[in-house]
């Protein structure tokens, strides 16, 4: 199974010879295998979290979203990690329902990150990054900061309701996150 996923994810970082992220493939597998396992053992399924069910497909599907970038958005290490750890997030982490689990996550992925990935970021600077196609036109990049979001969102919101019937919509932080996760799903 990692060997597989080694595979995919190098395969897919060696079509830009020039980055040199092809040795992190290994790293990040391992990280996730790592995430996969220890979710699966710390956040069973109860009566009040019964959709606590994870698979091997969800593993999958984080080394999927990664391959939705363009290779020529991957500039860094700390690109690829930012990505790495959006499609973490939003694959397992989005599942969790209270702050409890959501912070244990972050906590649990902080950790992995530093052991495999060498990456010393504090929890704050990336729990809330973002990757999706709506800022950009059609390349799924890492999204700028709310504030400045915002203003965009609004122009594309204008842009619609010219064209159609009247949306009022208010943008704000967690709405901003959860237009990822549906722009996500559908791209």
């Amino acid at each position: 199974m990692r060997t597989i996923f080694t595979a995919i994810l190098k395969g897919f970082l060696d079509q830009n010879d020039s980055s040199g992220l092809n040795i992190f493939a290994e790293p990040i597998i391992q990280a996730s295998v790592e995430i996969y396992l220890k979710t699966i053992n710390d956040f069973l399924p109860t009566p009040t979290k019964c959709h606590y069910t994870f698979n091997l497909r969800d593993l999958s599907k984080v080394i999927q979203g990664m391959l939705m970038i363009d290779l020529e958005n991957l500039t860094n290490k700390d690109y690829l990690v930012y990505l790495w750890l959006h499609e973490t997030f939003r694959v397992f982490r989005d599942r969790l329902i209270d702050e409890t689990d959501r912070s244990k996550f972050n906590s649990l992925t902080h950790d992995f990150m530093e052991s495999y990935l060498d990456m010393g970021w504090e929890i704050k600077n990336y729990k809330d990054v973002l990757f999706g196609d709506y800022e950009s036109g059609s390349q799924y990049v890492k999204l700028s900061e709310t504030n400045k979001l915002i203003p965009k969102l609004d122009e594309c919101l204008e842009m619609y309701n010219i064209e159609n019937s009247q949306m009022n919509l208010v943008f704000f932080s967690d709405c901003i996150q959860h237009l990822s996760r549906v722009s996500r799903v559908l791209r």
